[in-house]
């Protein structure tokens, strides 16, 4: 079957591409693609929360813009029957950011004959001009895919990996009840949907002091216009004092009974107390409820690893450098 190439438009296309990622990951069985809960976290979340990324004053314009640049960004190929057969795109829509110039490539099992045009287009659109780059990490026996890129000139850098992890809930069943220090209490965003709490939290969670370097409320309005975003499934737990010590938000693709935490984080001052992990039960508790059967995460930590989460992808980097 004949395909063509064209710009992605976000408001036709953003959600025939969510269920396009589900539908492959059924095809898979594995992360082969991006899952839902990253489609829609670079659109609604990471490009808000860049454009406004040290900056103080955000508006909703130049998330906007961020949004745009995603949007134009992206290349999404179309078979005559107008099915989707590939789409390629990027996630940081910052050349400031030290991850521009990393691309992905969302495949169809019956399109994988397109690599060449895919990759093509990443080059000629995609390619950091700052450090004059462009890089992809893909899974380690990615045979078809790792070909085409080592005759376009990408080279493999074994040492720069990433790594998702696995909690298969028949092999692993969780504790059905919470067990927090005196004062802690378990709620979520349906509870108390105080953004400012949150987006304090999620900055310093990720170690970051400076408040400019939090994400804005808006990035955080935004998030929770994302399709697949259910307040009640942004975990926090709550401090004796008020603050969001500790927070999880879930992500559930119904279809394949499978659910993503992301993010997950706590701050400072709250850790090793063993509250992100009442916030992540918390929120598997609740994914299980609506047929999780299998929870992921892209971490192998030793944290996870602790609640009986079990590595399964390793993706290594492919990286071309231009003169």
């Amino acid at each position: 079957m004949k395909t063509k190439q064209r710009i992605f438009e976000f408001d036709r296309d953003f959600l025939r591409v969510r269920d396009f990622l589900s539908d492959m990951y059924g095809r898979y069985q594995r992360s082969v693609n991006w899952r839902i809960e990253r489609w829609q976290y670079a659109f609604y979340f990471v490009a808000p929360m860049l454009a406004h990324w040290g900056r103080s004053n955000p508006t909703w314009e130049t998330a906007q813009e961020a949004v745009h640049m995603l949007e134009t960004s992206t290349g999404l190929w179309e078979t005559d029957a107008g099915e989707i057969a590939g789409v390629v795109t990027i996630e940081h829509p910052d050349p400031t950011h030290p991850d521009f110039g990393e691309f992905f490539i969302q495949r169809h099992p019956d399109h994988i004959d397109l690599f060449p045009e895919m990759l093509y287009f990443a080059e000629a659109n995609l390619c950091d001009p700052g450090q004059n780059r462009l890089f992809i990490y893909i899974e380690e026996y990615d045979h078809p895919l790792r070909e085409q890129l080592e005759a376009r000139g990408f080279i493999p850098y074994p040492e720069q990996f990433g790594i998702e992890s696995e909690l298969d809930l028949h092999r692993y069943p969780i504790p059905q009840a919470s067990s927090l220090p005196e004062g802690f209490k378990l709620q979520s965003m349906a509870d108390d949907n105080n953004l400012a709490n949150h987006c304090k939290a999620f900055g310093r969670g990720f170690n970051h002091e400076d408040p400019l370097e939090w994400a804005s409320l808006i990035s955080y309005e935004s998030l929770q216009q994302a399709p697949d975003y259910h307040k009640d499934q942004d975990i926090v737990v709550v401090a004796p004092n008020g603050e969001f010590a500790s927070f999880c938000i879930i992500w559930i693709d119904i279809p394949n009974r499978i659910a993503i935490l992301e993010p997950v984080g706590t701050q400072p001052e709250f850790r090793r107390m063993g509250l992100a992990r009442e916030a992540v039960y918390e929120a598997i508790r609740r994914a299980a409820a609506r047929g999780a059967e299998r929870i992921i995460v892209g971490s192998d930590q030793q944290f996870y690893k602790s609640i009986g989460f079990v590595p399964q992808e390793k993706r290594i980097r492919f990286q071309k450098d231009y003169a």
